[in-house]
């Protein structure tokens, strides 16, 4: 059972930073979760939303403008920076990928590239790096040449899912207390999110899941 920290160490740090994701190195979390866009000159940022209006004071659409002026207007990091982060501290990675968006597929091609640049090293680290979106053609470009994950907060398209690995949200597993046994049946790998209290924590234990993604790994690792 693994413990992914949701966009770092958020629930205590800004998300996405590398001040959340060195936090959750100290949190003892097993992997970090990050979100990616992709900026005007085709640079990988890790940002979850369209511009930096809820994480700066400044809004900047991410799609409009280059790394370097994003950059000088928010505290986001690249893809690149958090995967030499995992590989130089063995942390697995969950990579998502946000749709719609004005470039289309353009930003998985961009991971995959960039995957394959680092390959040599990410497979010398021994982490494990999963793509994932809630993008049905997404998860398909994945699919081809990496390992795709679906994320989902719907039943049937969970039950649909053709992606080994699938990722829940806890309301989900709330409402449906069979379906991560159901899900594993098939030889699924069931990671959920985003897990924070001491009650969905609980649950998540008995239920029996894969993974926890999580804005509190500290405190997942202590329950367990």
């Amino acid at each position: 059972m693994k413990i992914y920290a949701h966009r770092g160490s958020s629930g205590e740090n800004p998300e996405m930073t590398m001040t959340a994701y060195l936090a959750a190195i100290s949190d003892g979390a097993d992997g970090f979760e990050c979100d990616v866009r992709l900026t005007k000159d085709n640079q990988i940022a890790c940002i979850h939303d369209g511009d930096t209006s809820r994480i700066s004071r400044t809004k900047v659409k991410v799609s409009s403008v280059t790394l370097q002026v994003l950059k000088q207007n928010s505290p986001v990091i690249t893809l690149l920076e958090l995967i030499d982060l995992a590989i130089k501290n063995k942390k697995d990675l969950l990579i998502e990928t946000k749709h719609p968006v004005p470039t289309g597929g353009a930003i998985e091609r961009e991971v995959c590239a960039l995957l394959d640049s680092k390959a040599e090293e990410i497979e010398r680290s021994g982490i494990e790096i999963i793509c994932m979106s809630f993008s049905w053609f997404a998860v398909r470009r994945f699919a081809k040449v990496r390992k795709s994950c679906t994320v989902s907060k719907y039943f049937w398209q969970v039950l649909l899912s053709r992606t080994q690995t699938v990722a829940i949200n806890i309301d989900l597993v709330e409402r449906y207390p069979n379906l991560v046994e159901r899900l594993q049946r098939r030889g699924k790998r069931v990671l959920v999110w985003t897990v924070n209290s001491p009650e969905q924590i609980s649950l998540c234990h008995e239920a029996g899941i894969d993974g926890f993604i999580t804005n509190f790994p500290k405190r997942v690792k202590i329950s367990g």
